[in-house]
């Protein structure tokens, strides 16, 4: 299994997953365009056990979105690098992080009901008014 690495801005926190993300997608809500600072946030999900720190753990700060969500973000440079979901134990790495490409590319855009309205969606991937999408 090919594994990708991803960091920061500043490069302090460095991340390992493998390329075996179990779905990658672009989130539009209101939420995820102000946590990164975009019109909207591309993801690859995977089992939380699967990511893994290779420098620079003690350089994330986290919020606490939701009982379900926390998001990560380097206190030193502010890059917004994952949310944790807590019932489902998945990692939702932010896609622009990383410092090698995937296989695969997003293949869906939920949360499209409360997109940016400058954001004109036209790659002809599915586009679903709320979300997730229901993954295996």
């Amino acid at each position: 299994m090919t594994m990708l690495k991803g960091s920061c801005l500043c490069r302090k926190v460095q991340i390992e997953v493998p390329d075996d993300f179990e779905y990658m997608g672009n989130c539009h809500c209101s939420e995820c365009r102000k946590f990164t600072g975009a019109d909207y946030s591309s993801v690859g999900g995977l089992s939380s056990d699967k990511f893994r720190f290779t420098a620079g753990e003690e350089f994330v700060a986290v919020y606490r979105k939701s009982e379900d969500t926390e998001l990560a973000f380097c206190q030193c440079c502010g890059s917004s690098l994952f949310s944790r979901k807590l019932k489902t134990h998945k990692h939702n790495i932010r896609l622009g992080i990383l410092d090698s490409p995937p296989t695969h590319a997003p293949s869906f855009h939920i949360f499209v009901a409360s997109k940016a309205p400058w954001n004109d969606i036209a790659d002809g991937l599915p586009q679903f008014a709320q979300g997730p999408v229901k993954q295996k």
